[in-house]
């Protein structure tokens, strides 16, 4: 029973936190490529960016130091504040944690506004690729969209706990559909695995100058799941 427990909380957690990560870094690569030609170079410069930015962000910064500086296991920003205002003797210090953890609440809220739309958006962009939904117009890609969005949240106001049973096989089945994908597509080029040496994404910088760094700033989309 314990384990089925277990298994379950698994599943739903994929539903729940896990889902947008799934998606972000597909969207994020649409999105740069929209700024820079797909070159061979550019591709596996991105994807090495890509790489560096989950697993600096979502492993160094949320998994191992966020998660380290807890209270009573409850994490946060507003709970950081309080663990750093706490250890800080100076009241202009606090200040300025004061002013980092608005800015970092209103980062927060901006994504929670921004994400769904975008993750939601994408998906139904998705639909072009199929036969006889080519000539979809973007208005009504955005009028699908947002009715999309209107039902999620319904949906969502009755407890996220319903949110994440109901998607959690969904997501289970998709992130099992990207390994199998992507392990396919490894055996057929496996020269993208040069993506996981920082030193492409290093040298796409500086090869692209300012455009490379805009690129960036999209690339650092794919971590809003985290």
């Amino acid at each position: 029973m314990e384990k089925q427990s277990q298994t379950k909380g698994i599943i739903r957690s994929l539903g729940l936190v896990f889902g947008d990560i799934g998606t972000s870094p597909i969207y994020t690569v649409t999105v740069v490529f929209l700024l820079l030609k797909p070159t061979h170079d550019n591709v596996i410069g991105v994807l090495s960016l890509i790489v560096w930015t989950l697993l600096t962000l979502v492993t160094v910064q949320y998994a191992w130091l966020a998660m380290s500086l807890s209270r009573r296991g409850e994490g946060g920003t507003i709970v950081l504040k309080e663990i750093l205002t706490s250890l800080l003797p100076s009241r202009r210090n606090t200040g300025a944690v004061m002013i980092i953890s608005i800015v970092g609440v209103s980062l927060l809220i901006g994504d929670g506004v921004i994400t769904p739309a975008i993750s939601i958006l994408s998906a139904v962009e998705g639909s072009l690729l199929i036969p006889g939904l080519g000539g979809l117009s973007k208005t009504t890609l955005v009028i699908i969209a947002a009715i999309i969005a209107i039902i999620l949240f319904v949906f969502q106001s009755k407890g996220t706990e319903k949110v994440a049973g109901a998607f959690g096989p969904i997501m289970a089945l998709w992130f099992a559909s990207l390994a199998f994908i992507g392990i396919v597509f490894i055996f057929e080029t496996p020269e993208v695995l040069k993506a996981l040496n920082p030193y492409w994404g290093l040298e796409f910088l500086s090869e692209n100058g300012i455009s490379g760094f805009i690129a960036l700033g999209e690339i650092i989309l794919c971590a809003t799941g985290g």
